[in-house]
């Protein structure tokens, strides 16, 4: 009976003990660091011509910002006529031994970030996100229509100018 009690009080203490412990360091007794987390947040456009409506592949991207001209990724999305872009976001987390207590994101200088699709037959469009969408992310996949270039232009314009060259 005397060692049930012991084994009991040990028990006991030992619970008391590590209830102590979590209950201090969920109230920061023991102290809290911030880690800073650099994650991606994903952005997917699908990329149609404007006047067929086909599936427009091999699009690149450019993504800039106030006194930040190369803002982002090109992320292979492994569909056709889908173009992924990551975007890097930095977040703080506030953390104890046992707890993640606070988490937040530390924003860039521009409230808003421009992404333009790039491909050499097409004029590039240039789509503009709010920032604050893409740390929520609330972005899904948008459809954007590319323009094609009319090159028949272009050519009778440089041919002129080659005659215009060799007349001279």
């Amino acid at each position: 009976m005397k060692k049930i009690k012991i084994f009991a009080t040990i028990i006991v203490a030992v619970i008391i003990t590590a209830g102590a412990i979590v209950t201090a360091d969920y109230f920061e007794l023991f102290g809290s660091k911030i880690e800073k987390r650099l994650g991606f947040a994903e952005i997917r456009f699908r990329t149609l011509d404007k006047e067929t409506g086909a599936i427009v592949t091999d699009v690149g991207v450019r993504c800039f910002q106030k006194q930040n001209m190369n803002a982002c990724t090109r992320k292979e999305s492994h569909q056709l006529g889908v173009v992924s872009v990551n975007i890097p976001v930095q977040r703080a987390v506030k953390k104890t031994l046992l707890f993640k207590k606070a988490e937040d994101v530390y924003r860039s200088i521009d409230p808003k970030m421009n992404i333009m699709l790039l491909h050499q037959n097409y004029h590039n469009p240039t789509v503009t996100i709010i920032m604050e969408d893409v740390y929520s992310n609330k972005l899904n996949e948008q459809t954007v229509e590319m323009p094609p270039r009319d090159w028949s232009d272009s050519a009778s314009e440089h041919d002129e100018e080659m005659d215009d060259e060799i007349n001279e």
